[in-house]
């Protein structure tokens, strides 16, 4: 009993809790390490969540709450060391011909990727076009960042616990819908067929940073290239297209949450799919089949999950708001 006392964790039911946290830190570092090499983001993010064992009840929450970010990101990584060997047949041919198809006659016989690039080529030096580089980067990067930021804002800033759950699990199946679809339909992106045509890929890939590499040029850095060429887990999940997914959940859980900014919001949408298309990384066709998903995550959550899980189990009554 004295060993036991002095290891509260195992005989405390409210701490046990810590105990799972660190089995599951202890089998993330045994995966990452079957499956891909370990880096230092990897060390950062393990150091991050042992934090969570010396905190508290709150420590724990947050460990709950935010569990579907920390699953994404593990999962989404692990590709890293698995897309390539199950991957298959990339559809590269089926999405341009389409696009081109529906498209094609509006933009001179172009996919609109490829007008947009010749568009770039054309104003090279002009200062209009690196003011639109500079947009559309900035657009496209808060894609990292979006998610988690609206997150802390619904979940700690305005402390509305059942909002930031309708949010993080509408974000959760759409996530979990991708990655499904990535796997099952591996497809290329436009800069690729720009780059290697139709054929099958083989070897490592370069240059999948698209247009982006417009501000690599900039600031004389490879700061985009390498994030995209040597960070990216899976250079053939062009559909669904997250880029275009994200500003749509972002957009419409800020409006339902503030109910107010609705031009800005629908502009920041509008402008980030611009962005998809311009930067070479996206055909239309993969934003609007992001739309879809969106729209069946949504109704999956708002019709099942939050009345039939969640308000159960967390929220005393429908649209109860749990303060934190």
């Amino acid at each position: 009993m004295g060993f036991l006392k002095r290891f509260r964790i195992l005989t405390d039911s409210s701490k046990r809790w810590k105990l799972y946290l660190l089995a599951g830190i202890l089998a993330y570092f045994i995966t990452i390490n079957q499956f891909i090499t370990l880096r230092p983001d990897h060390v950062f993010f393990v150091l991050f969540l042992f934090m969570f064992v010396l905190g508290g009840e709150k420590a724990k929450r947050f460990i709950i709450d935010w569990l579907p970010f920390i699953g994404f990101w593990i999962l989404y990584d692990m590709m890293r060391g698995v897309a390539d060997s199950w991957r298959g047949y990339v559809h590269i041919r089926e999405v341009y011909d389409a696009e081109f198809l529906i498209f094609g006659r509006f933009f001179d016989n172009l996919i609109p990727a490829f007008w947009f690039q010749q568009f770039q080529y054309a104003y090279a030096d002009h200062l209009f076009k690196i003011v639109i580089d500079v947009l559309v980067a900035n657009l496209y990067s808060f894609h990292f960042f979006g998610p988690l930021i609206l997150g802390w804002i619904l979940w700690h800033t305005v402390g509305d616990r059942r909002m930031y759950y309708r949010f993080v699990w509408t974000l959760t199946l759409l996530n979990a819908m991708a990655l499904i679809t990535f796997f099952l339909y591996p497809a290329a992106a436009p800069w690729y067929v720009q780059r290697f045509g139709f054929d099958q890929p083989s070897g490592t890939m370069f240059g999948t940073a698209g247009s982006l590499i417009n501000i690599d040029n900039m600031i004389k850095m490879k700061f985009f290239t390498n994030i995209w060429d040597n960070m990216n887990p899976n250079h053939f999940a062009a559909i669904p297209s997250l880029h275009g997914a994200y500003p749509i959940v972002i957009s419409l859980f800020a409006f339902l949450k503030f109910r107010k900014y609705q031009t800005l919001f629908i502009l920041y949408s509008v402008l980030t799919w611009w962005a998809a298309v311009y930067l070479n990384h996206h055909y239309i066709i993969d934003l609007l089949i992001a739309a879809i998903y969106v729209a069946a995550a949504y109704w999956i959550n708002h019709k099942i999950l939050m009345p039939k899980v969640f308000d159960p189990l967390l929220f005393k009554k429908p649209g109860a708001n749990e303060k934190l």
